[in-house]
């Protein structure tokens, strides 16, 4: 899964940034023109220290807060070469695939379905 292509925004290849691929990859999903999801089923998880990546998905693509999880976690690391702090986008597929509120799973990036 260490693969050139899986960790794109996190640093530059070519002309962009965090920024943009935030941009890129909001749209990608939600817009009619590419995937086309319901921005209301997309939440995000950051690294608790990113507060750029927090504020660029709060303030610029306007996803709101009790979407946008801090995860320890969200960290990419292959050891040698580039790492840091990375954000995902989850969708929500409904309560059919799980809505035990006891289960500690159960938030974008947990194990869960």
């Amino acid at each position: 899964h260490h693969t050139f292509f899986e960790m794109l925004g996190n640093f530059s290849i070519g002309d962009y940034f965090k920024e943009e691929a935030i941009e890129w990859a909001w749209e990608f999903l939600t817009s009619d023109e590419w995937i086309g999801f319901d921005p209301n089923l997309l939440s995000v998880t950051v690294h608790p220290e990113d507060e750029e990546a927090y504020v660029l998905w709060r303030d610029k693509i306007g996803v709101p807060e009790e979407r946008i999880i801090r995860l320890e976690g969200n960290f990419w690391d292959i050891g040698e070469g580039p790492s840091g702090p990375n954000t995902e986008i989850f969708y929500d597929r409904g309560e059919s695939y799980g809505d035990d509120m006891n289960d500690p799973e159960l938030y974008p990036g947990g194990e869960n379905e």
